[in-house]
């Protein structure tokens, strides 16, 4: 009996000591992933308590008493825009590319720039921000609409609203549980929230209280709401993007394609008549080409991995071939209808499996820019992909069409039009040196090109424009705030 114990007890230490080896192992590997995953940026600047940060981010460090810092990074897929600043010296930023992130430690140092106060610079540094948000809070969008300024400020986990006035002054704040990513006006003037799985309707009551009004999904915001683009000549103007979402089978425009049609509103229509498309020729013949790739393929593969008794039985009298129809084209239809055979041919196929995942990305990319203008009584489509400009008359036919024309600094030009719904103007929006310029559109020769500097720091958050003013957005990681700057436009 005590020999049966003594056993027992050897047993439970080999046991707990077997567990104890196996978490430190996986400790062991955990730890070997994480130090394969993380870049450590360090260096030396001269200047003590230098700001260093990710650009438009929370996450950064600052120098000790040396001038010495270190600073990990943890996604290394995309370019990370380092920010270093300090009080009475220059601003720099320095770009990272995902190749030079795959080491395991990079060594930027160099001296940082003291200021030369001139006039132009004093003006600049002298001025006030328009407006901060509480500690721990950045701004993630701005709105204007009916005479206020709408703020969407976060924290981890939850939103908050803030309403300004034209002075930025805070006129109401509602506190949500829900955490949103953007501000949206859409077509009827209504202000939503749009989070990751849900969007949020609300409006300003006569008391300046913000009020929620539905709750909606994000799948209905994208589906419906972005349908309707604006309003012109007593119709609805709606976009629609058609493709096919069946499984690996051809999305057809590849989102590479957008029609516009229009809708009177006083229900006449039966249905939404035509006014003009727009298609991405290259993107939509790349996919088009890649796409046939994927079809040989994937039918070779399932003639391959079905056999006779696997095939689909049609019509349930036990005979699973019909007359007329071969072995491969019975056991195609099985597979289409997901039972079983698709996991099993793509495990067996990496080709087949690869090319579907670029497919998947190609999708994936951005949707062409598309902006609708209302032009001296007239509707305006500006393709800014393709440099494209169709006008639609009062009759909703082409009135026109014309190529348009960056007249300068078009190597800069990020490809956005930012619309003053207040002034009636459209601007063309230009990065240089990380700075925001803006170039005023001349919708008649439908020509832009870069203007004048619009932001006082390097790559706003968001950058909008409203009331002849430019607003920038920041995140201010020495103060752990959200800032807003604004900036008169000449």
């Amino acid at each position: 009996m005590r020999y049966e114990k003594e056993l027992c007890f050897c047993f439970a230490i080999a046991i707990l000591c077997f567990f104890a080896f196996l978490a430190l192992l996986l400790l062991f590997f955990a730890s070997s992933l994480f130090a394969q995953t993380k870049t450590t940026v360090h260096g030396n600047l001269g200047v003590e308590n230098v700001n260093i940060s990710i650009v438009n981010t929370p996450y950064g460090t600052s120098t000790d008493t040396k001038g010495r810092y270190e600073l990990p990074l943890f996604d290394r897929s995309e370019t990370v825009n380092l920010y270093y600043s300090c009080i009475g010296y220059q601003d720099t930023i320095v770009s990272l590319t995902p190749r030079q992130l795959q080491r395991d430690s990079i060594n930027v140092s160099f001296r940082m720039r003291k200021m030369s106060y001139d006039l132009q610079e004093v003006g600049v540094s002298a001025s006030k921000d328009f407006y901060r948000s509480a500690s721990n809070r950045n701004i993630a969008d701005i709105a204007f609409l009916d005479g206020k300024i709408y703020l969407l400020e976060n924290k981890p986990k939850t939103s908050s609203m803030v309403v300004l006035d034209t002075e930025g002054v805070v006129q109401a704040r509602k506190d949500f549980d829900q955490l949103f990513e953007k501000l949206h006006i859409d077509a009827f003037d209504d202000l939503i929230l749009v989070g990751q799985d849900s969007c949020l309707q609300v409006y300003l009551d006569e008391k300046q209280g913000i009020l929620p009004v539905s709750t909606f999904s994000r799948d209905d915001y994208r589906n419906k709401l972005l349908k309707i683009v604006c309003e012109y000549n007593g119709a609805y103007i709606v976009r629609t993007i058609v493709h096919d979402r069946g499984l690996y089978w051809l999305k057809f425009n590849h989102g590479k394609s957008q029609d516009f049609l229009y809708m009177k509103k006083d229900g006449t229509m039966e249905k939404p008549q035509y006014l003009c498309s727009f298609i991405d020729t290259l993107g939509y013949r790349a996919c088009q080409s890649q796409w046939m790739k994927i079809q040989n393929e994937y039918h070779q593969a399932m003639a391959e991995n079905f056999t006779l008794e696997s095939i689909y039985d049609e019509n349930g009298d036990g005979d699973p071939v019909r007359e007329g129809e071969s072995i491969t084209s019975m056991s195609i239809k099985k597979a289409e209808r997901g039972s079983p055979g698709i996991d099993l041919i793509l495990a067996e196929t990496p080709t087949l499996l690869g090319m579907i995942q670029w497919y998947c990305s190609m999708m994936a990319k951005k949707e062409l820019q598309i902006v609708p203008l209302k032009v001296n009584g007239l509707l305006q489509f500006v393709g800014l992909d393709n440099r494209e400009i169709v006008e639609i008359g009062p009759d909703f036919k082409v009135a026109k069409r014309q190529q348009m024309k960056i007249t300068s600094g078009e190597k800069f030009f990020k490809n956005e039009f930012i619309i003053d719904k207040a002034k009636g103007k459209v601007y063309g929006l230009f990065e240089k040196d990380g700075m925001s310029y803006i170039g005023l559109y001349d919708p008649e020769a439908g020509r832009v090109g870069m203007g004048q500097k619009a932001s006082k720091k390097i790559y706003p958050r968001v950058f909008k424009v409203h009331g002849g003013y430019a607003y920038s957005v920041f995140f201010d990681s020495g103060s752990n705030r959200g800032v807003i700057s604004r900036m008169k436009i000449e």
